[in-house]
């Protein structure tokens, strides 16, 4: 017996783990097509802004807020996944550290997952630095993006899986990637293509929004462990695991300027400054007496790259849907699972929704 033919468009994150999940099964041939595909190259050499996934930090700490259940159970099995995956497999990128966020506003109520994640204690107000009004310290998940997105693609590969580099102009035209095998039912399309989904013909999503993220990457072998400030002067550290970290950031609602802003990127160095000082060698030890202008000049020559991405949001939230695509021409209909529209979480749910994926392709089997 044949298996149901699928065709993956996109290999971002949530592209390459739902072509994973569905090879990896053994239930289905899967096809990966996509106009992006991940090479063994730095993130600063993927020139493609409207291609998410690269230009990420990446770590896990949660995005969604105390009311949103479902997002909280994406992100959870997503960390328990990617904490195994850590102690698992030292060629996927990910390692374990030491995570620190801080709250400029706080209201009494902790969030949530400070009674799920590991390791997770209140930083004692004393500690807090200024202007900050809640911390929590626990351990989390570091991604070296560039690494990790080519692990996906060598598991996809190595699972028998096949990709296709090309862009479409129409979600129609994914059909034509699927095996040549002979019978059995017509491909599937499992759309994962983010921001794409706003000019893919046939899909058209006019609900995808960009929010820019400007970030630096800078070397600095000293910072282990990621920081993130929320509030008004949103700023995170993300160490990658080799040597260098991610600094940032801004969150830009509809910004499409792929231009990196000087001035943001003087704000940035300053702000993450402030929040680790061990992004410049010797930490507090050597540079306590300097002017924060003197530190700032020095973190600039550690500079590998200014970059600018965009985050791939929806109004309404993630879009994960089966649809059924009926041409005007009266042509064979196409089906369609959608899964995009995860904004900056992709990478921290990218896991749980790829296995919400896998289970519609398995309740559509069983009710066929």
């Amino acid at each position: 017996m044949s298996k149901q033919q699928i065709v993956v468009v996109g290999a971002g994150v949530i592209g390459l783990t739902v072509a994973n999940r569905l090879q990896s099964s053994n239930e289905f041939d899967v096809a990966v097509v996509a106009e992006n595909i991940p090479d063994n190259v730095a993130s600063s050499s993927m020139r493609s802004t409207a291609w998410a996934s690269p230009w990420a930090g990446a770590h896990w700490r949660a995005w969604s807020n105390n009311q949103d259940t479902q997002l909280q159970s994406m992100e959870f099995d997503t960390y328990l996944a990617l904490l195994d995956i850590a102690q698992n497999d030292p060629e996927s990128g990910i390692s374990i550290a030491p995570g620190i966020d801080l709250y400029e506003e706080f209201a009494g109520e902790k969030p949530w997952y400070a009674a799920k994640v590991r390791d997770s204690v209140d930083i004692p107000r004393e500690n807090l630095p200024a202007g900050i009004k809640y911390g929590l310290q626990y351990t989390t998940l570091l991604i070296n993006v560039p690494r990790y997105l080519v692990y996906l693609k060598s598991k996809f590969i190595g699972a028998g899986g096949r990709i296709h580099r090309h862009k479409l102009g129409h979600i129609r035209e994914a059909i034509g990637f699927a095996s040549k095998k002979p019978a059995g039912t017509p491909a599937i399309i499992v759309n994962c293509t983010g921001l794409g989904s706003r000019e893919l013909g046939g899909v058209n999503d006019m609900d995808m929004y960009p929010i820019r993220g400007q970030t630096v990457v800078v070397y600095a072998p000293e910072a282990k462990r990621t920081i993130t400030r929320i509030g008004s002067q949103f700023s995170y550290v993300i160490p990658r695991g080799d040597g260098t970290a991610v600094i940032g950031g801004t969150a830009e609602r509809g910004c499409w300027d792929d231009r990196p802003d000087v001035q943001k990127t003087q704000t940035i160095l300053r702000r993450t400054l402030e929040l680790e000082p061990n992004l410049l060698s010797g930490g507090e030890r050597v540079w306590a007496d300097k002017s924060i202008g003197e530190k700032v000049n020095a973190l600039k020559k550690a500079v590998v790259s200014i970059n600018v991405g965009f985050r791939p949001a929806r109004e309404g939230g993630v879009r994960l849907q089966a649809q059924t695509l009926c041409a005007p021409d009266s042509s064979e209909a196409l089906d369609v699972v959608h899964c995009y529209g995860h904004a900056g979480y992709g990478y921290q749910s990218s896991i749980a929704f790829a296995e919400s994926v896998y289970r519609m392709f398995k309740q559509r089997a069983a009710a066929a």
